[in-house]
């Protein structure tokens, strides 16, 4: 009997986005699953083709969901110079029963939404509610995703933007700078845009060894931070500053150290599922520096991947390859 494969290609995705408050609600009961023990998600596991480039199989089972799916990313420092993604993948949901592949999704927006997403949850726990300016290094397409999701979860009135190329921080406020109750203001260094900054994104590209633009006493007391970029952008005397550290999967960050990412970053705390799961504490006062490390989640791809299915279904959008 013949069976067909649903296929997302990145302008699907994008006709059928989700919204970010929809991703963040998924995301957070894909925590809540981890926290009791119930996702399966084996570590990453990648090959490096070029020198500072990897790509990654990233493969996960949320029993909760019936989804079983694997996303194989490729992350290329070197792409936006050749006028290619940074980040780019697929992700493959099969169906945990039969073992049949179902789907096949284009991983562009799904990665850049889930890690936003994930920033966003821990940013709920550890940053300040008052949180007002925002830090944003490396403009692409993290960064822009970054800039939507805290605008709407927190009274964001003012952007800091900087990237080492201009043209990426002239798209951001091409993009994003006239639709918005918030101001975009291009910096014209790292340091500007973390000493004001309340909440601050890291998201530019990832570097071995880390170039460590971000200097010891440049935080200010009460900042949150999170990086999206193993930390790339951090000297190791700016991360011991920190109060607080917590990463989406303790094992996942172990193994990223050992293979030379995540330099200097102190032995989180605890996960973000159990900061949901309430068995971690969140902030404790308003002076405290809080730092989250996510290094992205397969159990987030799966989940947001379902989301985004059972969207494409009901618009019947997509097009179904014979196996």
């Amino acid at each position: 009997m013949p069976q067909e494969i649903l296929y997302l290609s990145a302008e699907d995705v994008a006709a059928i986005a989700p919204t970010m408050f929809e991703v963040i609600d998924v995301l957070k009961a894909m925590f809540r699953e981890k926290a009791r023990g119930r996702v399966e998600m084996p570590s990453k596991l990648g090959v490096h083709p070029e020198d500072g480039a990897f790509i990654d199989a990233m493969p996960a089972f949320i029993p909760a969901l019936q989804y079983a799916g694997l996303k194989w990313v490729s992350v290329y420092p070197k792409n936006p110079d050749r006028g290619l993604p940074h980040i780019g993948g697929l992700i493959i949901v099969n169906n945990p029963t039969t073992g049949l592949a179902t789907a096949i999704l284009d991983g562009g927006w799904i990665t850049a939404a889930r890690t936003a997403g994930a920033s966003v949850l821990a940013s709920q726990y550890l940053a300040r509610p008052e949180s007002a300016v925002m830090g944003i290094l490396g403009c692409g397409v993290q960064g822009r995703t970054h800039i939507q999701a805290f605008a709407a979860a927190f009274p964001i009135k003012h952007v800091l933007a900087y990237d080492v190329r201009s043209e990426a921080v002239d798209r951001c406020i091409q993009e994003m700078g006239t639709s918005n109750e918030f101001v975009i203001e291009a910096v014209n260094s790292p340091r500007e845009a973390v000493e004001a900054a309340d909440i601050l994104v890291t998201a530019g590209p990832i570097t071995q060894p880390p170039h460590a633009t971000i200097k010891e006493n440049w935080v200010a007391k009460g900042v949150f931070a999170t990086s999206v970029d193993y930390s790339s952008y951090w000297s190791s005397d700016a991360l011991a500053q920190f109060n607080r550290v917590v990463t989406d999967d303790l094992l996942q960050f172990t193994v990223c150290q050992s293979a030379g990412y995540c330099k200097g970053i102190a032995v989180p705390d605890c996960e973000l599922a159990s900061l949901i799961a309430g068995t971690c504490a969140g902030r404790r006062d308003s002076n405290e520096r809080t730092f989250c490390c996510n290094l992205g989640l397969a159990a987030a791809d799966v989940a947001v991947a379902k989301l985004v299915i059972r969207h494409a279904s009901k618009l019947g959008i997509g097009s179904h390859l014979q196996r």
